[in-house]
């Protein structure tokens, strides 16, 4: 991008300049930015890979609920979130405080997740398999909160702090870091913090805590490196409308329904997530029951994956400039297809050095999609405001997050409720129960053939989309062009 288009680009994203009544002025610097933005997934990632590779073998495993009903509350509290999580997109557009429109958002989701985590792994023993199933569908739904809270704002953020749209791929890279090493925190140490303690209720309390310890450190550096971040003023438009939750959800699906480009990668984007969902929970499984491995091997299988995760970032930042960005995602979502397929060459007693290449090639893929999707969604949220000259940036991450949720919680519901229907034998003594051959199919389609289909109807999405960077560089020259005439 020109230094003359740059000026233009940024006379078009109204930041404040000087501080208003009440607020801080604006002197953060790139990397404080960069580094701040890698906070945000680090701590939400911790908090949602705790819950997702171990939330439901522990509902199942150790609280002896049915995998049929452990899916079915997974899929009733995301229904909640389906209706929350446009209301906080919404809000956050509109509201004013001296901190900005996110912060405050950022803070609050820092202090819900962990106790959500800390609530779920640490159900007490009511003595009744009833209450045990209101307390842990209670305890996700603080989780959720949280995860709302954080991701929301963290992604409105992003977009709103530059645009140039090769700074916020090389923020979404730092979101990946982020990712990448919550990622590590929150399935790799807590798997083998489990291998030393064994899967008793005291050790899954003792991850717990430790997990929300971290997330919660995390959100408070992220607040206070992105306090003075660039920040747009709110809509005055936005600012006299209440938000109903159920006509902000209406609203926003109009909206992205409205934007081809993110209406393409919201279905990419639904698959990606069902696929990856799914096989990250099944993987609690398929090492207990399919290979007859501890639970470090999944600590070092994730371990694997995210150093591989955080050296890719070079190489596909590279790719994503050279190939493009969507040539980079399709082949980041067919590496992960075919990684899953070779689970069903796997056994009992695998090497765990062919999980270890395993994992290390699924981090690379998963660096990739990563990368690839929240880029190109940014550059689709930035084509919004392009199109329409309205800020919008928090509807569309409100959507972003909503979608996010609902093919975690699909993943979920449908794992439960397929493991329920083949067999699947609950427990409450937190080890490993024998299953019969239709339960231990129905674990290997999960963690392999189901995750790659999701995969590659993601790639044939990706085949309809059409915005790239150079399109979007001369929409945004010629509404700049525009506004100064």
């Amino acid at each position: 991008m020109t230094s003359e288009t740059q000026m233009a680009a940024d006379q078009a994203l109204p930041v404040d300049a000087a501080p208003t009544s009440g607020a801080v002025p604006f002197v953060a610097t790139t990397w404080q930015i960069r580094l701040g933005s890698g906070m945000i997934p680090l701590a939400h990632a911790a908090g949602q890979n705790l819950v997702t590779v171990l939330g439901l073998r522990f509902m199942t495993d150790s609280l002896a609920i049915s995998a049929g009903t452990a899916g079915l509350i997974f899929a009733l509290m995301k229904i909640y979130d389906g209706i929350t999580d446009p209301a906080v997109g919404a809000w956050s557009d509109r509201a004013q405080t001296r901190w900005g429109r996110r912060l405050p958002f950022l803070f609050a989701g820092g202090l819900a997740m962990p106790l959500g985590v800390a609530m779920l792994f640490g159900t007490p023993d009511f003595g009744s398999v009833l209450l045990a199933q209101a307390f842990v569908t209670l305890a996700l739904v603080i989780h959720a909160t949280g995860y709302t809270l954080l991701t929301i704002p963290g992604f409105a953020m992003l977009v709103e702090s530059s645009s140039d749209p090769k700074e916020r791929t090389r923020l979404m890279a730092w979101r990946t870091y982020g990712n990448a090493v919550g990622t590590l925190l929150g399935s790799t140490l807590p798997a083998w913090i489990l291998g030393m303690t064994g899967p008793s209720r005291e050790g899954h309390l003792l991850i717990a805590l430790i997990t929300g310890a971290i997330v919660f450190g995390a959100t408070l550096v992220a607040v206070r490196l992105l306090r003075d971040a660039p920040r747009t003023q709110p809509d005055p438009a936005a600012l006299a409308r209440r938000a109903h939750p159920l006509r902000e959800l209406g609203r926003q699906v109009r909206l992205a329904w409205g934007n081809v480009p993110f209406r393409i990668l919201a279905i990419a984007h639904v698959f990606l997530l069902f696929g990856t969902a799914i096989g990250s929970a099944a993987l609690a499984y398929f090492t207990r029951v399919f290979l007859e491995l501890p639970d470090s091997a999944i600590g070092t299988y994730f371990m694997m994956a995210t150093v591989t995760m955080v050296l890719a970032m070079v190489p596909w930042v590279w790719l994503s400039n050279r190939f493009g960005k969507k040539a980079s995602y399709i082949a980041a979502l067919a590496m992960f297809a075919l990684v899953q397929l070779s689970w069903l060459l796997a056994g009992p007693g695998e090497s765990m050095v062919l999980v270890s290449i395993r994992g290390l090639v699924s981090g690379a893929a998963g660096g990739g999609m990563i990368l690839s999707a929240y880029s190109l969604l940014s550059d689709a949220v930035r084509y919004d405001y392009v199109q329409s000259g309205e800020r919008r940036e928090g509807a569309f991450a409100g959507f972003t997050t909503l979608f996010d949720k609902l093919s975690s919680a699909a993943a979920l519901a449908a794992m439960g409720g397929f493991l329920g229907a083949m067999g699947y034998v609950s427990s409450s003594g937190g080890g490993a129960v024998a299953q019969g051959d239709s339960a231990r199919l129905a674990i290997l389609l999960c963690e392999s053939a189901i995750p790659a289909l999701a995969m590659l109807c993601a790639i044939v999405a990706m085949l309809f989309y059409r915005l790239d960077p150079d399109t979007l560089e001369a929409l945004e020259a010629k509404r700049s062009a525009g506004s100064r005439s």
